[in-house]
């Protein structure tokens, strides 16, 4: 078995070969003056097992061709098996043309990475469960549910049997609702509107009650972070003890940051599956390491 690393996020590919006690494998990957990708695989891969380690985060686009070409160097090394682990597969949430003439971008990334020469995909967090039947090549998708669980029951002191999940909105129902069921916890659903014209959201109801309990968010992206500010800020009115925002991938886009440190949010936990550099990182976070989650992965 060989492993590689893409540039997205070398920290978490040196981490999960710790995990599996091995060494990240050579690979040159450069840019031409006019910013064209170019790679060079050092390592002897003829009939053997090689896994690329890859998040599709900033900037997607280039992190993509990059696996791609990655991938197509690999079989062209004759390599036996070449596996994409994508621990934020970006565009994930493109799943469906919302209107007419838009691209299903998440299907069409499928395609390029079957194209690339992949025979398989490890992911973790799929935005959709779209996403998976766009492979036509196998596709593993992990959960990192007991990884954010684990680290949370710490912070609950003694209180986890008492937390309350809850499912911020419609298009997080299913996940949230997986959630609570793997780890035991009772759920409450928000009721919201959004207003026609300015796109703003307003909570206007919840299903149990939530006084004097943790109470936790469970997201798989965190983008802007404006929808569980805006839950935070109605979970507080109701009296909520403490409130846990969890999410596996740490996008932190726009003003991200400023809001959730300056919301009623006790604490933000996240995974690395996206490297969050210095500038973004405060005081109400924690980040947790999938790094076991994909190295087990590799190794079945």
């Amino acid at each position: 078995m060989i492993l590689l690393s893409g540039t997205s996020n070398p920290s978490l590919s040196r981490s999960v070969a710790k995990e599996s006690h091995t060494l990240l494998g050579g690979v040159e990957i450069t840019r031409f003056i006019d910013n064209e990708c170019r790679v060079y695989v050092k390592e002897d891969v003829a009939d053997k097992d090689v896994f690329v380690i890859q998040s599709l985060s900033t900037i997607a686009d280039q992190r993509l061709v990059e696996l791609c070409l990655v991938g197509q160097a690999l079989k062209s090394l004759s390599a036996k098996r070449v596996t994409a682990v994508i621990p934020w597969m970006g565009y994930s949430k493109q799943d469906k043309a919302f209107r007419k003439g838009e691209a299903i971008s998440a299907q069409l990334v499928a395609k390029f990475i079957e194209a690339a020469g992949f025979d398989r995909v490890i992911a973790c967090e799929l935005h959709s469960e779209a996403v998976v039947p766009f492979f036509h090549i196998p596709a593993v998708e992990l959960s990192t549910h007991e990884v954010l669980a684990e680290a949370l029951k710490a912070k609950c002191k003694g209180k986890w049997e008492q937390a309350v999940v809850v499912s911020p909105d419609k298009g997080g129902k299913s996940r949230s609702e997986r959630f609570a069921k793997e780890v035991g916890l009772q759920i409450v659903y928000l009721d919201k509107t959004r207003s026609v014209e300015t796109g703003g959201v307003t909570v206007t109801g919840i299903s149990g009650d939530v006084a004097g309990k943790p109470i936790i968010i469970f997201d798989d992206i965190i983008n802007t972070g404006a929808t569980a500010v805006k839950t935070s800020e109605f979970l507080h009115e109701k009296g909520a003890k403490a409130i846990y925002f969890l999410a596996t991938h740490a996008v932190f886009a726009g003003e991200a940051v400023a809001l959730l440190s300056d919301s009623f949010i006790n604490e933000v936990i996240v995974t690395d599956t996206i490297a969050i550099p210095r500038s973004k990182h405060f005081a109400k976070l924690t980040v947790v390491s999938v790094a076991k989650l994909l190295s087990d992965a590799i190794a079945h």
